[in-house]
């Protein structure tokens, strides 16, 4: 039972480590194509086009884009912010209508857009916006005076609500947060293609065969006990914090040695033999591979604190165990030994 044990947390230290990986780089890869900004950008689209139906998809998206870019929304350049909260799309969207817009931006409104973005406030009830925007952030000002404990965004969506009541900040209060959720079922849809197709590229960068591990750890028994006292430090370095490994390339790069010099995988360019190396590799150990690292760095840190939770129970009774019967093997050797010397 123990050894099996033992062969279960030496594959959770190896795919923890792998999904470390897996995860450094899902990040990096997110963050290259803007994935969250991207996202975001089509959900404002789509409101744009559901307060006004009319309204062209380019024109909405050219809004989407120029809201996003804002130098107060988007923090590099022309990058897609990913953040952005409802009242600072109403009162952004009632800035640039009245053309007040930064030197500094990276994708200003076109005349056409701007044009067509005066008419969609004017539908729904806003005909003056630099007016309306003026109001709102005045009378936020005074809320900020006699009301100081108020926190900044709901003095705003006061204001708004005071000074901007109108069709269009009911259809934007009506359906933001829904688009919100749509965006974060969107980008987590995306982020999961994109962590799939990142698995594939680290189990063949480090051939990392599932199946070939699950053999050697069977009968190797200095590969298991490198593993457990691996397993052992990685549940006690967090342990302060509460928290899940530090996850960086530093980290990912150094944990990855430790397996490679155990043999456990070949990563790629690290000896001349990894092309050769894939003639012993089996494709359904590979195939399992992508599969268990599907399930995440989390899932692996929390298999690995409960298989070590169990090991220790189960090293526990082990001892228990031992103690006894060399308690009871003690009497009977020497009864023996009396039994000897009588006879």
């Amino acid at each position: 039972m123990l050894k099996t044990l033992d062969i279960l947390l030496g594959m959770s230290v190896i795919m923890l480590i792998a999904s470390m990986a897996v995860t450094v780089l899902t990040q990096f890869v997110s963050g290259l194509v803007n994935l969250r900004g991207k996202n975001l950008a089509r959900g404002l689209s789509d409101l744009l086009q559901q307060i006004d139906p009319n309204l062209q998809r380019r024109i909405a998206e050219e809004i989407a884009r120029s809201v996003l870019t804002h130098p107060m929304i988007s923090s590099v350049g022309q990058r897609l912010g990913d953040t952005l909260h409802r009242e600072e799309f109403v009162k952004l969207l009632m800035d640039f209508a009245a053309d007040e817009v930064p030197q500094n931006h990276a994708h200003p409104l076109s005349d056409e857009a701007k044009q067509l973005l005066l008419c969609l406030l004017a539908q729904n009830g806003i005909d003056n916006p630099k007016e309306t925007a003026d109001r709102v952030r005045g009378h936020a000002l005074r809320l900020e005076l006699s009301n100081p404990e108020l926190a900044d965004n709901v003095r705003h969506g006061i204001a708004l609500l005071t000074q901007a009541n109108s069709r269009l900040l009911g259809k934007i209060n009506g359906w933001f947060d829904q688009t919100i959720d749509r965006v974060s079922g969107r980008f987590t849809a995306s982020s999961r293609a994109v962590s799939l197709a990142c698995s594939i590229i680290v189990v063949a960068a480090i051939q990392l065969d599932s199946l070939d591990i699950i053999n050697r750890l069977s009968m190797d028994d200095q590969l298991r006990a490198a593993l457990i006292s691996k397993a052992f430090a990685m549940e006690q370095t967090p342990a302060a914090s509460g928290q899940q490994p530090a996850l960086n390339i530093d980290v990912v790069k150094t944990e990855l040695n430790t397996l490679q010099k155990l043999g456990v995988i070949d990563v790629i360019n690290s000896s001349e033999d990894w092309c050769r190396h894939w003639q012993r590799v089996s494709p359904m150990g590979i195939v399992l591979s992508v599969f268990l690292l599907s399930l995440g760095a989390p899932f692996w840190y929390s298999a690995l604190q409960n298989l070590l939770k169990l090991r220790g129970t189960l090293a526990g009774k082990d001892d228990a165990q031992r103690r006894e019967r060399q308690t009871r093997q003690a009497p009977e050797t020497t009864a023996g030994n009396a039994r000897t010397g009588a006879g």
